[in-house]
């Protein structure tokens, strides 16, 4: 769905499975459901309109009158953009006709990204930023949003380039590390992921540092990182690791539903199974309806060979979705 002007400067999540969070079959004969909450935690806030103010001296009448004209083209598109029901078609038409009245300045095309982002439409989205960023490489408004569109895309190297290339022009932005963690984390790369997730929670100042930012969001962020950082170490097999980064998330977020979901995962992998029943328990108080949390708990329940509680879960599933209910039935009958 669009993105609307009140979502500005909100933090959303991209709702991917993670190859990061281990399919664990062995104990039950079943598969777990993996991470499809947005455990995985990717930043990204609403991109921020290309300014208008004019970018030098004008020296003659005619480029005055030409350089009012294409501010006002801007400013035109931005406030189309950013109506109560934002106007993306005459959005998208003045940001074009901005990049044609000056080809050489990079503001038309870092609307037009902005434009197709806030619809979803990654592909676009991504040509327009690259137009932009030929013209202005150093353009950290346009890099980040970028980053967020090849992950869209599930191009996971351009969107680590992206994101390096945006930590050496903001070095000390957490959003950029944690986001990192989260691509390698897609490519499996985690001692990468580790170390990036690692530099964002030092950055928001929970190893002792200073917070440097002072986002008003700064929990929601950190609980991200240790998510991601979570993941990574799930992903390594480094459960105790994973539960302590994951229980970390759970105290800056008690109602992420995500966060238990991926220790209920974590506890499974490492055969701790009733704390697993605990962690999905809290999943299930947040979301009772929520399928794939009863699918994940009746596997958890046969791994404890408590087959009538299994069996509970399986009746519950027969409503929510039929397809795990008959898949937990298969494994209740092994």
């Amino acid at each position: 769905m669009p993105v609307r002007k009140s979502q500005a400067l909100f933090l959303m999540t991209i709702l991917l499975s993670l190859p990061a969070l281990v399919q664990a079959q062995e104990a039950s004969g079943g598969s777990l459901v993996r991470d499809v909450l947005g455990g995985a935690a990717l930043v990204f806030r609403r991109p921020q309109d290309p300014p208008t103010a004019s970018g030098g001296r004008v020296t003659t009448q005619g480029a005055a009158a030409e350089s009012r004209n294409k501010e006002q083209v801007i400013a035109r598109a931005n406030a189309a953009r950013n109506a109560p029901t934002p106007r993306y078609s005459e959005a998208e038409e003045q940001y074009s006709l901005a990049a044609r009245l000056d080809p050489s300045d990079p503001r038309g095309y870092a609307g037009l990204g902005n434009v197709y982002i806030d619809q979803r439409r990654f592909a676009p989205a991504v040509e327009a930023y690259r137009k932009a960023l030929k013209l202005k490489p150093d353009y950290p408004a346009v890099l980040m949003p970028l980053g967020y569109a090849f992950v869209g895309l599930g191009k996971f190297p351009e969107a680590i380039e992206t994101y390096q290339h945006t930590v050496k022009l903001q070095p000390d932005d957490p959003e950029v590390h944690n986001n990192l963690g989260y691509v390698y984390n897609q490519l499996e790369k985690y001692d990468e992921a580790i170390a990036a997730c690692e530099r964002a929670i030092e950055l928001l100042g929970e190893t002792g540092q200073a917070y440097k930012l002072g986002l008003q969001e700064r929990n929601e962020v950190l609980a991200h990182a240790y998510k991601n950082l979570g993941n990574a170490f799930n992903g390594q097999r480094r459960y105790a690791a994973a539960v302590d980064a994951l229980r970390h998330a759970i105290t800056l977020e008690p109602k992420n539903s995500a966060a238990h979901f991926n220790l209920g995962l974590t506890h499974y992998n490492a055969g701790q199974y009733t704390e697993a029943v605990a962690a999905y328990q809290e999943v299930l108080k947040l979301k009772p309806e929520l399928a794939v949390a009863h699918y994940n708990l009746g596997l958890t329940y046969v791994a404890l060979r408590n087959r009538s509680a299994a069996m509970a879960e399986y009746d519950l599933l027969k409503t929510l979705n039929k397809e795990m209910a008959n898949e937990l039935y298969k494994v209740l009958q092994n």
